[in-house]
Order: structure tokens, then sequence, then C-alpha cells
């Protein structure tokens, strides 16, 4: 079966086991998996959480999986404004975000390809994701953030031993920091690095799993759309599998202050309270746009007044999450949809 994955771009195909994380010529790589057609489903439960579904994981032998049991995160449901909606609570990880789901699959396939030291950017929640799964692993992570951002998350990520390089400037010079020490280093990017996605789209396995009522919509706090994109991943392959009818609609939610998916040009971007998602331009915008115009989702923006006092709600309501997380969940009200799903992304504790 391994034979059947492949790294590839819009141009070239690249063996699975190729230790590049970008095409030759700059195209940003995807991961070519088994499942265009009809296939069988594998569930393996001698494994607890998302490492159930690693027949769908390109890691080959199961000697490199570096895990903490992550996966499997609780759905439970809420009345919003009289509107019953469900909530997937994806704070509740290792490392307190669903970065985890990505940081396992990268940090296992890292381990199978014998890369002994690797590099990353990170606004935060990423880089402890990386930082915690590589020290399971025995793998030197160096990671580059914005001076500006969460030192929570930053006094983590050193507490994991990480070497933390911060560096003044916007989220842009911190990438751009990061891909020149990436010409040397392997480039661990939850943005550009295709099997971060491979970990994320374990979330639509679970979502179909355990919805038997299937949600029409799912709305997603947007920075660099890493979840999005895996949910998008993992949606289509159990549309292959025939095990699913359609993908729900997979739609957007930013600050009012960063609208970086915006159809409008010459916007004006701000600092955000929800500095998860303060991405001035994402990597891959256009599969983003992509997998909303296909899944028919639809696009909100919130104002940072209204972030305020949805976390403040959530707060209310017994759910502690980062301000990110109430992007999502402000923009219930704006939607017709009567079967709707929201993941809470990040633990409150990152916020402090």
């Amino acid at each position: 079966m391994k034979e059947l994955w492949s790294l590839k771009t819009s141009t070239k195909n690249y063996p699975i086991d190729e230790k590049i994380w970008i095409g030759e010529d700059g195209e940003l790589l995807e991961i070519q998996s088994p499942f265009d057609k009809k296939f069988l489903f594998y569930t393996d439960h001698h494994y607890q959480g998302l490492w159930k579904f690693r027949q769908q994981i390109p890691v080959f032998d199961v000697k490199n999986i570096v895990s903490f049991g992550e996966g499997s995160t609780p759905v439970v449901k809420e009345k919003w404004n009289d509107q019953e909606v469900s909530l997937k609570l994806e704070f509740l990880f290792p490392t307190g975000s669903y970065k985890d789901r990505g940081a396992t699959v990268l940090l296992s396939k890292i381990k199978e390809l014998g890369i002994e030291k690797i590099v990353e950017d990170s606004s935060g929640n990423a880089g402890c994701a990386i930082a915690a799964y590589a020290a399971k692993a025995g793998i030197e992570a160096e990671i580059y953030v914005s001076s500006q951002a969460s030192p929570a998350k930053i006094k983590q990520m050193k507490g994991y031993g990480a070497h933390v390089i911060e560096i003044e400037g916007t989220r842009e010079d911190v990438a751009e920091a990061a891909k020149k020490a990436a010409t040397k280093t392997y480039y661990a990017s939850h943005s550009y690095n295709p099997f971060f996605f491979e970990g994320t789209k374990t979330f639509a396995y679970e979502v179909w799993e355990q919805c038997k009522d299937m949600p029409e919509e799912i709305i997603f706090p947007v920075g660099n759309g890493t979840l999005i994109i895996g949910a998008y991943i993992g949606f289509s392959e159990l549309v292959s599998a025939g095990l699913l009818k359609e993908i729900p609609r997979l739609s957007i939610a930013q600050a009012q202050n960063c609208p970086s998916l915006s159809k409008d040009v010459g916007l004006n971007f701000q600092p955000t309270v929800a500095e998860g998602i303060g991405v001035k331009n994402p990597v891959r915008k256009n599969l983003i746009h992509q997998i909303q115009r296909l899944t028919k989702g639809n696009y909100y923006t919130v104002n940072e007044e209204d972030i305020l006092k949805e976390h403040q709600s959530l707060h209310r309501k017994g759910y502690f999450v980062e301000l990110t997380s109430a992007v999502a969940t402000a923009a219930i009200p704006k939607t017709s949809s009567k079967k709707v799903l929201v993941p809470l992304t990040g633990h409150g504790l990152k916020n402090l």
C-alpha cells in the first residue's frame, strides 16, 4: 500500500519518503493518497485517539508513531440564541489546541524519515504542539515566534525544551526568518508541510463517527486554515469511500480586523485579540477559497467587540477557551443552517 502514496505538486510527483517540504520549483506539496476511488475504511482499535485511523495515515512503521493518545475529542450539544449547535472540544488536547492533530502525524513522519532537527514558525499553538511532539520523539526543535506572541505560549514551548527564537516585526517577518533557516534544516511547518494536514484530516473522521446526524455546516476560525484544509481532505476521503454522501458546508470565520480571505482588495489589516488567526497572507489561501466554494461554505467576519463579548459568554457556559474560538461561535447567529458544528480550537489557559 505504501507505493500508492506520493508527494505531489500541480506539475510533479515525488516519493512519499523524500525529505522535502516544498517542490523543486517552489510549488506547494500535497499528499496523493490511495483513496481517489472507493476504498475500505479501516479502524485499528489497538490504538486510542486519532491513531486508530492509522491505516489512512502515511506513517508506515508503528514504531515511529509519536503520540500522547490525542484525539477523539467530545462533541456536545448546546443552545445558542435558541439555536441548537454542536461543539467539538478541540481544546482538550495534550498541548491545549487542535494543532496536536497535525503535530503527532508530522513528527511521526519526521521520525520515520530519520530527521534529527527541525525548524518551525508559529504565533503560538502550532509551535507548542511541534515542540511537545519533538520532545517526545527526541528531535531537536527550533521555533521562530514574534516577540509579540503570547508569553504563556512562548513559556510552554521553552518548557518542552525547544530553542525559541523571537523575531521583531510582523508575522510575515517571522515566517521569512523560518524559511531562511529551512534552507538548511527540515521545515516542520504547519502551513507548508503536507504531513500536518494528514493529522488534521482526522477531525473529519471523528465528526463522521460521532455525529449520527451530520452537520449541514461547520464554521471554522481561519488563519492559515490548517483545520479547514484537513477537514476537507478527510471528508473527501469519506465520500470516496462511499461512507458519506456529501461534504458539509465548510465555512470561514475571521476577525474583521484581519480579513485575509475577504474578496475585497486593499483592506487595512490591524491587530486582533484573536491572535491565533491574525495571519495577513495565508500560504494556502487559494486552496481555502477553493474549499469554501466547492462545499458552498459561507464567509463571516466578527468585530473585536463581539469577539470579546462572545469569549466571555463561552466562559459563562463553562468553556474556558482562547479568543480565537470565540470568532467561530460569534458567527453562529449569522448562519441560516439548522445543524451547525463549531470546533473550539484552543484552551483559555493560553491567553492568561
